[in-house]
């Protein structure tokens, strides 16, 4: 009873663990995407107090009404290029929440770079082993032999495969290209 009970749990709390990490690796991505957010309206609000205090010394030195000419249309294009900043900022910040999905879980997406694409490959050899140890442990449980070592081998092989997954992210993630 206890090896089948083994034997069923080990996946589980792989596929738990997994959930567990891609909901991590969601929270990291809304906090560096808010971080930049942020940057960007700091960015911008140096931006546009340098613009206006250039106007203001522009007009301090200026003579004539046609010599501002030139300092208005750069302080327009700099107080733009703000604006456009802030609602491209603005336009990335999603504050809604990703799913946990069978296809993020189990890497059946696209990925971009060829070695995550071998890892990927990796983290299915992994759980096909896992799957194939999960086979000799029930049939095994009633012989007993061997019971230890299979338990271990299935808890490495859902180790290895949790590692593997959260590689592949990794070596695929935008940061890394």
């Amino acid at each position: 009873m206890v090896t089948v009970s083994v034997a069923v749990l080990v996946p589980v709390v792989t596929a738990a663990a997994g959930m567990v990490g891609l909901r991590a690796q969601d929270r990291q991505v809304r906090r560096s995407r808010a971080g930049r957010r942020r940057l960007a309206f700091e960015d911008a609000t140096r931006q546009v107090a340098f613009a206006t205090e250039w106007w203001k010394a522009k007009q301090l030195t200026a003579s004539t009404p046609e010599a501002l000419q030139d300092p208005t249309e750069v302080a327009n294009s700099w107080l733009d290029e703000a604006s456009a900043r802030v609602s491209a900022a603005e336009q990335a910040d999603t504050d809604e929440e990703p799913s946990v999905s069978v296809s993020r879980l189990l890497l059946l997406y696209r990925f971009h770079r060829r070695s995550a694409k071998a890892i990927r490959i990796g983290f299915y050899a992994a759980l096909g082993f896992m799957g194939s140890v999960i086979t000799v442990v029930l049939n095994d449980a009633e012989s007993r032999e061997d019971v230890g070592f299979n338990v271990w081998v299935l808890a490495s092989s859902g180790m290895l495969a949790l590692f593997l997954r959260f590689w592949a992210v990794s070596a695929d993630s935008p940061d890394q290209r």
